[in-house]
């Protein structure tokens, strides 16, 4: 459409009045995810879910996120031990605050980020609050999520404000952790334990301290004389 069209300036206002009035009623439902008391919250940890289906969004494996999506491998994939903690830590430095209290949502860090996709989640298909998982978002299929990614890129309340960065940032940020060394690394003796699955999905070797054809000289040569 021509932005200069008349027609379809009311077009667009209309598209985003509707769905304002959208966000404000899914806003209500979802908020009873996230500012639930702890105690209540331990049981259906909406958070958790989140993270793991973006991370198996981002990179499908063998897990039960990837299924539900209906997009998965038979080897692991973003969804893998530590990925999940390590997710949720980064978006809780990186997006400390996103301002989501007008719409309703009094959280920060992880649990904004979390808030703000089963917000758009509901908005996009009401559907996804009934499912396997806690989190709409979590209960959607591959293309649902990435229409929930592509409504939160293109929102006309978003540009010039924090949130916009903080969308953005989501599915890099958890690309990173995925293929980190995370899932193999213990962090309070900082030493992996084992083969990261970032190196298996990126076929890296590993460290290497150089190879043996560089060694000495050529030919076999090692020392010189006269």
């Amino acid at each position: 459409m021509d932005p200069n069209d008349p027609v379809a300036t009311v077009w667009n206002r209309r598209q985003f009045l509707v769905r304002l009035a959208v966000t404000g009623v899914a806003a209500t439902s979802v908020a009873a995810l996230f500012t639930a008391p702890p105690a209540a919250r331990a049981q259906t940890d909406a958070t958790t879910d989140t993270i793991n289906a973006i991370l198996a969004f981002v990179v499908p494996g063998d897990d039960p996120y990837s299924r539900q999506q209906g997009m998965a491998t038979d080897r692991p994939g973003g969804v893998t031990p530590g990925t999940t903690d390590s997710l949720r830590r980064t978006f809780d430095l990186a997006v400390p605050d996103m301002g989501l209290t007008p719409l309703g949502l009094d959280v920060t860090g992880a649990d904004a980020v979390a808030a703000l996709v089963n917000l758009f989640a509901v908005t996009a298909e009401p559907s996804s609050v009934t499912g396997p998982f806690a989190a709409p978002f979590a209960n959607l299929s591959h293309a649902s999520k990435a229409h929930v990614f592509d409504l939160l890129d293109t929102d006309p309340r978003f540009p010039g404000r924090s949130i916009a960065y903080a969308v953005n940032a989501i599915p890099t940020l958890a690309a990173f952790v995925a293929y980190s060394e995370v899932s193999a690394f213990d962090r309070d003796r900082r030493v992996l334990t084992g083969r990261p699955v970032g190196w298996a999905l990126s076929d890296y070797a590993g460290v290497g301290d150089g190879w043996d054809e560089f060694l000495g000289y050529y030919g076999g040569v090692d020392r010189v004389e006269g």
